[in-house]
């Protein structure tokens, strides 16, 4: 396939903003042409994530979230395209992810709110979604995915690298000194407890610049009891969301900050400390179990990779591994846009046929072709019926 423009559209496990990123994709190259967000309007905001957990009225409520859904991200589309003055019929394909509101893959489900041919009616392109079924229907985890696109963008010969995004969740992929996977799961949560203290206690989507938890101090009671959390320990390949870190992990910290017990900015400072430290065990687990030298890269992305005060912990922390910290924009990469850039990079896949090998990702049986096509009634894929 020559090169191609493709779009790719993520929400994340915050659920704080859409991002759109416009892509040209080719057999051996990609390039990142724009990029957009938009927030999430308030009533959607409320509304997915109520739906987050079990509620009586949850049929009623989510075909209206998938329509909600599918209107922002045919609005971050056409914004998208307005931006970089480019016309919806030379956009290949869309890859949505949608919204994760479940992800139980124990019980071999994960469940990604959107509706594709909605999106596809309004935008007039051909709209890729439900990415993660195909790897769950051969016994995967369905998760992490963005190992082969941190591949793609982040393989370096000669030094063994770990690419970590910084979502709500934070998932890891660890590249050997070929270039190769080795292995990739999720560690546990990054800005997901974090996001949710500062809209329960200081009204603020998100602590910007990490002003407030820079003013804190670690309480090693409160990190201690964080660690026993029993993913923890669970092995790799694995992955998480909200069933295993939500506000239930933290319930009675915010009740100590409600009542003058606990000052908030010691709570996100721990917070802070807890997400660097999900991360270092998996990365000791991952030098022991692969017998790595010491030594290697860390390169940080996702909204997380912009907090200052978590950026400094994992300096700090990865000097116990002899590793240098790196953030994405360092290789010219932008930290905010990387997910979304990884998910037209998964549409590129799809209209190519190309069934990306995952296993030791997410335990897959066998790789397998991900997403499900929403046709637009003169997109590409009816262009080559004709």
């Amino acid at each position: 396939m020559s090169d191609k423009l493709f779009i790719g559209v993520m929400s994340g496990t915050s659920i704080d903003s859409l991002d759109a990123a416009l892509c040209r994709i080719s057999q051996n190259s990609f390039k990142l042409i724009a990029s957009h967000t938009i927030k999430w309007d308030e009533s959607v905001h409320t509304l997915l994530h109520s739906l987050c957990s079990s509620s009586s009225d949850e049929i009623e409520k989510m075909p209206l979230a998938c329509n909600s859904i599918a209107e922002h991200e045919a609005r971050v589309v056409t914004e998208l395209l307005d931006k970089a003055n480019i016309s919806a019929d030379k956009i290949c394909a869309i890859g949505t992810h949608g919204q994760t509101v479940r992800h139980r893959p124990e019980q071999n489900f994960s469940l990604q709110l959107d509706n594709g041919p909605m999106v596809a009616a309004i935008t007039g392109i051909d709209t890729i979604v439900n990415f993660r079924a195909a790897d769950l229907a051969n016994a995967g985890q369905g998760a992490p995915l963005t190992p082969i696109f941190h591949k793609l963008l982040l393989s370096k010969q000669g030094v063994n690298r770990f690419v970590l995004n910084l979502g709500g969740i934070s998932n890891i992929t660890a590249l050997d000194n070929k270039g190769g996977i080795l292995c990739g799961f999720d560690c546990g949560p990054a800005n997901t407890l974090l996001d949710l203290c500062c809209r329960e206690i200081l009204h603020l989507d998100y602590d910007a610049d990490a002003k407030v938890s820079s003013q804190g101090h670690v309480v090693d009671s409160i990190l201690n009891e964080l660690l026993q959390n029993s993913y923890l320990s669970k092995p790799f390949p694995k992955s998480t969301g909200r069933e295993d870190f939500n506000r239930n992990c933290i319930a009675p910290y915010l009740d100590m900050c409600k009542a003058g017990k606990l000052a908030i900015e010691d709570l996100l400072y721990t917070l802070s400390v807890y997400t660097v430290k999900c991360v270092s065990l998996h990365i000791e687990a991952i030098v022991n179990k692969y017998k790595l030298e010491r030594g290697g890269e860390l390169v940080l992305c996702g909204g997380g990779a912009l907090n200052p005060l978590i950026v400094r912990l994992f300096e700090k922390s990865m000097l116990d591994f002899d590793i240098k910290t790196y953030i994405s924009q360092d290789f010219g990469i932008d930290a905010s846009y990387l997910e979304a850039q990884a998910f037209a990079y998964f549409a590129y896949l799809f209209v190519s046929g190309i069934a990306p090998d995952i296993k030791d990702c997410t335990g897959a049986t066998r790789p397998s072709i991900l997403g499900c096509l929403c046709p637009a009634t003169d997109g590409c894929y009816s262009s080559r019926l004709k």
